[in-house]
């Protein structure tokens, strides 16, 4: 071989080395976990109403702990701005409270999106009052009096020591401005009076709420039963022994339930809601992924635990020993 010819086999050589270098990096590179995922293995954002954020990080720790693969980028927020964020193309799966409306119907529509809404629980709102307040029970008049017209709500049951009977009118308060626990209250106690608005006050956590309480014999607190439920929680036992929980009657003469496992189950606390996972990505993902072992029996036990009512009760496992 001349010199000629194998300067020409040389750059033969090293042409289809770049061309072999070239199809690596565009058919055969690593793939992307953000759009290579599968149902076990990837990354996928996740948006979730932070009133359920210790429910979802158990479910979460579970799901990454037996899938090593997959990694669950999930934002809390509160339920009106999780409602606004949703509208985003990196989204694929949001957990909340609400069906999605007319504005999400219309963009699922328009990116050819068939968002899929999977029950999965049933969470309730809790009511939180100081532990010296006599009172009983609330019924649903009385909750939609404290939250329309504070200034007029009857005393007839709120019972402080005489001594620290203040003259002003309890208030209601919430954990954070844009609450879904607030919209959940209107839409279902205020659906028939045409009342759109409540007078209520905020603070920025729970823990806040609960100090507020344990301060003001007049607070009120609406939360998320999700964020107090379970007991086997250290912090989420102590911060219910700080407040008292009140029982609410589904009418004014029926008899008051507190909030718990089995009286969401059954229907008998009237301030219960749903709680969905709505799931929006074109394909067999990792979103598709965790939505299947939330809806299906080792998730359901995990929000069995956590003291909600599951959108299935999961099945006893039974082991039979010979003897």
């Amino acid at each position: 071989m001349n010199d000629r010819e194998e300067s020409s086999t040389k750059r033969s050589v090293i042409a289809a080395g770049l061309l072999a270098i070239a199809l690596l990096a565009t058919c055969g590179g690593p793939p992307d976990p953000r759009t290579d995922d599968v149902p076990t293995k990837g990354h996928v954002l996740i948006l979730a109403d932070e009133d359920l954020r210790v429910l979802v990080e158990a479910e979460r720790f579970m799901f990454e702990s037996i899938y090593d693969k997959a990694t669950l980028d999930i934002r809390y927020l509160p339920e009106a701005q999780l409602l606004k964020e949703m509208l985003n193309d990196s989204v694929r799966c949001t957990i909340m409270t609400t069906r999605p409306g007319g504005e999400q119907d219309t963009y699922f529509i328009r990116r050819s999106v068939k968002a899929h809404t999977v029950p999965i629980a049933v969470d309730g709102i809790a009511v939180l009052v100081n532990k010296d307040v006599k009172l009983a029970a609330l019924s649903p008049g009385a909750v939609v009096e404290a939250l329309s017209t504070p200034g007029a709500f009857s005393y007839k049951g709120w019972e402080l020591p005489e001594e620290d009977r203040p003259l002003a009118a309890p208030r209601a308060w919430f954990v954070s401005a844009g609450s879904g626990v607030a919209r959940y209250l209107v839409d279902s106690l205020f659906g028939t009076t045409g009342q759109q608005k409540i007078m209520a006050m905020t603070v920025d956590s729970l823990p806040a709420l609960v100090e507020r309480i344990e301060q003001d014999p007049l607070a009120i607190g609406f939360v998320s039963f999700a964020a107090i439920s379970d007991l086997d929680n250290p912090h989420m036992k102590a911060l219910r022994g700080r407040v008292k929980l009140l029982p609410i009657s589904a009418t004014d003469t029926s008899a008051a339930v507190l909030p718990s496992q089995s009286t969401l189950a059954d229907g008998s606390y009237p301030l219960r809601r749903p709680v969905f996972m709505v799931l929006a990505e074109g394909k067999s993902g990792l979103g598709t992924g965790f939505v299947s072992f939330v809806a299906n029996h080792k998730g359901q036990r995990i929000i069995l635990k956590h003291g909600l009512a599951p959108n299935k009760v999961p099945p006893r496992e039974i082991e039979v020993v010979a003897q």
